[in-house]
């Protein structure tokens, strides 16, 4: 099903092409139901804990997830556009298949390695006593974790930490994307009265809380940091201008955001639904607003302002001046019609 190498190694996620997401996230929670009770929900339990066994319940949940039947297949000849280079980059591989197994593979190896992550670096972030970051898979079966604790910032190697920090928290939110894109084309249908409509305006308010906190926890490290980090995204590892706009699962978002709008279904809301669902993804592009200032945006240019520039010759816009600018184009979508 998945193609994890080691808890101490890169690893590889195998996701879902976005197009083929399913429409709802119950085919999903259904799938992550099933392969947890089949792993054995104890063992899960363990390897999400903080005692002397969970990195040996997470190395052995990891072997199974692995070990697992792999119906998927993989796509080939792909043409080698920036989303390929940047699925590269972070360790995903693209198949096609099941989309909903799929996705619930990749949920749970995202659990096994961002628990480990966390044990083994620690945080420079606040507590998260809600449990955004790795409550998904709970949210999902309907089913009570208790809220994982992370130690303070402390690895052996920071840089290699930050990283492999760097590396697992981009994988966490390309899951995430593609959760909240099934749970955004909820929203096209939530259902047929107040109460689905109002549980599908819910459940898409949970997950991009969830999507917001894994974006910070791709960046929970020192940002004196940062710069080492960024120069593994510089050519010949990748393009010049390497973006999270070659993001396939985000242009895949944004793309249910136009639909939505243009198809009319925001209009189909109730209008508390569609402020609720407005002030979701204005929270979501805030994240990414604070990214960028952590490491420096509000007065340096990101990868692909610097490399438009000076294609240009002109002066580069700052990471978080650009953010805020593509965050209120986006928002436009999921504005009502005529207002926007």
């Amino acid at each position: 099903m998945t193609n994890a190498v080691g808890l101490d190694g890169p690893a590889t996620l195998v996701l879902p092409l976005p197009a083929e997401l399913p429409g709802d996230p119950a085919p999903v929670g259904a799938r992550l139901t099933r392969l947890v009770e089949g792993l054995g929900t104890a063992g899960y339990t363990a390897a999400m804990g903080s005692d002397a066994d969970a990195a040996t319940a997470r190395a052995e949940l990891l072997a199974r997830l692995a070990a697992l039947p792999d119906e998927s297949i993989p796509l080939k000849g792909e043409p080698p556009a920036g989303s390929c280079v940047h699925d590269a980059f972070f360790g995903v591989r693209r198949a096609l298949g099941d989309s909903a197994t799929l996705l619930a593979g990749a949920v749970l190896v995202s659990d096994v390695l961002v628990r480990e992550d966390l044990a083994a670096s620690g945080s420079t972030l606040e507590e998260d006593p809600d449990n955004l970051l790795l409550g998904v898979t709970g949210f999902l079966t309907d089913t009570l974790a208790p809220a994982v604790k992370a130690g303070p910032w402390q690895p052996v190697r920071p840089v290699d930490a930050a990283n492999r920090r760097w590396l697992v928290g981009h994988q966490r939110f390309f899951v995430m994307l593609q959760l909240l894109t099934i749970a955004m084309r909820r929203l096209d249908r939530p259902g047929s009265g107040p109460a689905q409509e109002e549980e599908a305006v819910r459940s898409f308010g949970w997950l991009c809380r969830s999507t917001a906190v894994s974006m910070r926890y791709a960046a929970d490290f020192p940002p004196s940091l940062y710069a080492e980090v960024r120069e593994t995204m510089a050519p010949p590892a990748v393009n010049a201008g390497f973006s999270g706009l070659q993001t396939r699962d985000h242009q895949e978002l944004v793309d249910w955001m136009r639909r939505l709008k243009r198809d009319g279904g925001l209009d189909r809301l109730a209008p508390a639904s569609r402020t609720a669902v407005h002030a979701a993804v204005r929270h979501l592009y805030d994240a990414h607003v604070w990214v960028c200032d952590r490491f420096g945006g509000s007065a340096e240019p990101s990868l692909l302002m610097a490399q438009a520039a000076q294609s240009a010759g002109e002066r580069a816009e700052s990471g978080v001046a650009a953010a805020e600018r593509l965050a209120l184009r986006r928002l436009r979508y999921l504005t009502p019609s005529g207002t926007g």
